[in-house]
């Protein structure tokens, strides 16, 4: 894939492939073997959240996304209220220039706090304490997890007997 070898391989430690871990969601492309293998060479194990858990695994949505999102509407409400802007012969104002969105992204990416970023990681049960001294916070997602996934296969279960004494009284 080429956005390992592009992108992913530069991050700290990439090009001294030193293990790392990449957090997928279920999109096909994700899981196939033109993008495993590129990982493999580069140390990096692929963890794939499974599906309807994003919500709750996924650190950007946890809690990173709408701080940024947010901050992004801020900067595009600035540009828009600034009063010069280039219009079309309509009298429309023309759409940003991709110098100005860049350049919002980067004012709103620093504007999300570094600790947002390291919450939404332990939400999610992601840490880097090797000493155990955060176990208790991946504790505590773990059991969330757990709990959802006790549900889901409950109601699965549900369904399946239901479906069998159907299968049993009425023969369909």
């Amino acid at each position: 894939m080429l956005w390992l070898e592009k992108v992913w391989s530069k991050h700290p430690g990439g090009l001294l492939k030193k293990p790392s871990l990449l957090v997928c969601n279920q999109f096909k492309a994700h899981v196939t073997d033109s993008t495993k293998r590129p990982a493999t060479k580069l140390k990096t194990h692929l963890t794939v959240i499974p599906g309807g858990l994003t919500s709750q695994l996924q650190p950007l949505d946890i809690s990173v996304n709408k701080p940024f999102k947010g901050f992004m509407h801020k900067e595009w409400a600035k540009w828009i209220e600034a009063p010069t802007h280039h219009v079309t012969p309509a009298g429309r104002v023309k759409r940003a220039s991709i110098s100005n969105v860049c350049e919002w992204v980067k004012n709103s990416w620093q504007r999300v706090k570094s600790e947002t970023i390291a919450k939404s990681l332990k939400k999610c049960g992601i840490s880097n304490a090797l000493d155990g001294s955060e176990d208790d916070i991946l504790l505590e997602v773990t059991h969330r997890v757990k709990t959802t996934m006790k549900m889901i296969l409950v109601a699965v279960t549900k369904i399946f007997w239901v479906s069998m004494m159907n299968k049993l009284y009425y023969g369909c």
